[in-house]
């Protein structure tokens, strides 16, 4: 592809693309630090540490990797996930939150200094279709109706929602591809560096095309095994599948791979009955 198409991919993505959303906040920290005082309610929150992809766990058990993990004023961690999907969440979330809690801690330190945790999805969808702005979770006895106070929180923000309060606005930004559209302005300004500003379009361009890279070094490796034209079709077929989930249409992902229409359309109908 060439960067006129990579331009074209790039004016269609929004805050839930993954590609776009790591850039994005791994730029501002003004954004970083205005969606965690949203997602948790905390309008002093300042962010002190931050980073994306942060892996995290232990020798011999499953690592994950945190879409965005920072640390505020206070020493209190938070976990925040961009989710296009609502598979598994509960226990995902659960999993963080075990990962948080267990490093919450330094060799000789009092539990009393435990910090908070934070673990929050922010949905593409409506977590549980209620129509809600969020779902927290907390420690509960059911028979006391006490919550226990390990400091511990889940919440998952329904991108869906659309209330004329913080977070809806919130998630009418997260879905806008143009930025003059969105209503906060830490938003505006990081998205309308990588989509307007030339030296952050090329940065992403860069960050696609080393995408784009791997996938053909991956086609690369299955078509020697299994045949050249085999491999150019996987690799084919895995950025329409990428192209798809940033939401592009299907007229686009034709032009872009330089298909037919119908082509595609059979692609991902195939797909879709599999």
């Amino acid at each position: 592809m060439n960067n006129h198409q990579y331009y074209l991919m790039i004016q269609q993505f929004t805050l839930f693309s993954d590609f776009f959303m790591h850039a994005v906040f791994s730029h501002s920290r003004k954004a970083v630090q205005l969606l965690a005082r949203i997602v948790t309610g905390k309008k002093d929150l300042i962010v002190v540490e931050w980073g994306l992809e942060v892996k995290k766990g232990f020798p011999f058990f499953r690592n994950d990797r945190y879409d965005l993990f920072l640390i505020d004023q206070y020493g209190n961690v938070y976990n925040i996930e961009i989710e296009n999907t609502l598979r598994a969440l509960g226990k995902r979330a659960f999993h963080n939150m075990c990962l948080l809690g267990s490093q919450g801690l330094k060799p000789g330190e009092e539990h009393k200094a435990l910090r908070e945790n934070w673990v929050v999805f922010l949905t593409k969808k409506d977590f549980l279709k209620q129509n809600e702005p969020f779902y927290s979770y907390e420690w509960f006895n059911r028979k006391w109706k006490r919550i226990l106070h390990t400091k511990a929180h889940i919440r998952f923000v329904n991108g869906e929602y659309r209330g004329d309060d913080a977070i809806g606005k919130l998630m009418h930004d997260f879905h806008c591809t143009n930025p003059d559209d969105m209503f906060y302005d830490e938003l505006r300004e990081a998205v309308s560096y990588f989509k307007k500003e030339p030296e952050g379009v090329n940065a992403m361009c860069e960050i696609m095309k080393e995408f784009e890279r791997k996938s053909k070094n991956e086609g690369r490796r299955e078509g020697r095994a299994e045949g050249r034209a085999e491999g150019r079709a996987q690799e084919r077929e895995a950025i329409m599948r990428n192209l798809r989930e940033e939401g592009m249409s299907y007229e686009k992902i034709a032009r872009i791979t330089n298909q037919s229409l119908s082509k595609v359309k059979s692609f991902f109908k195939a797909q879709q009955s599999a």
